[in-house]
């Protein structure tokens, strides 16, 4: 049953124009069919009960959990347009809360403040649809511009963690601190441009609470890195 995010006013679920046009044109949608809307974290099957104009009725309130129990903050350098839409899908998909874009001494894009704002509509559009897809019933944050040193304090977590290309290699120091995350404590994971942090960026962000850990063995690209951390972070998370 396909997902979408509205409103809900008395009876009638309300949905964008792209949406009844998804609706009723990509996926043919008649009459009875139902689909569901979330609203302020709700979950409600509707069904439609008119084309033309388009109807529709709640029919009932739906209970469902798929999102973590805390907070999860990814922090990824500025990469190249691509790589970062790919990013804002993948960690929608993955239950990320917030997305802070940061632009750091080697990132190879360069970004204004005025640039990220007109950029962040179509980010913003790739959040909700990888959202519904993947049936979550909240839509990811993106925040931003920030220089790496003037990230504002309000988006650190209780636990912070920068994956650090040096530290290639056992990954138990990151397994053992995951180990440690109780029921309800957020957590961020920071994750560098193509050409990967500047050991003074480095220690700069070790002396604002994060933990420098690695991700295995393999030197992987930025995009891959948010991907796996975001995954292994999930890993544990969902078992509280």
């Amino acid at each position: 049953m396909p997902r979408y995010f509205g409103e809900i006013i008395g009876t009638k679920a309300i949905l964008s124009e792209n949406d009844i046009h998804h609706l009723t044109h990509v996926l043919r949608f008649k009459v009875d069919q139902e689909f569901e809307v979330v609203f302020n974290g709700d979950i409600f099957r509707s069904k439609i009960v008119s084309i033309h104009p388009f109807c529709t009725e709640v029919i009932e309130k739906i209970e469902a959990d798929s999102e973590f129990n805390q907070k999860v903050t990814l922090f990824f350098c500025l990469a190249k347009k691509d790589k970062i839409e790919f990013v804002v899908q993948k960690a929608s998909e993955l239950g990320a809360t917030n997305l802070v874009l940061v632009s750091s001494a080697r990132s190879v894009v360069k970004l204004t403040q005025t640039d990220f704002e007109r950029k962040k509509q179509r980010y913003m559009s790739i959040a909700k649809e990888a959202s519904e897809q993947c049936k979550r019933t909240s839509i990811l944050s993106i925040d931003g511009l920030f220089e790496l040193k003037k990230i504002p304090l309000d988006f650190l977590c209780d636990k912070n963690f920068v994956a650090y290309e040096e530290n290639s290699g056992s990954t138990l120091h990151f397994f053992n601190a995951l180990k440690e995350i109780h029921f309800g404590e957020s957590v961020s994971i920071f994750v560098g441009p193509e050409g990967g942090f500047e050991k003074e960026e480095i220690r700069f962000l070790e002396k604002n609470g994060f933990q420098a850990v690695s991700l295995g063995k393999r030197i992987l690209r930025c995009e891959t890195a948010a991907v796996y951390g975001l995954s292994v972070i999930g890993l544990f998370l969902d078992r509280l």
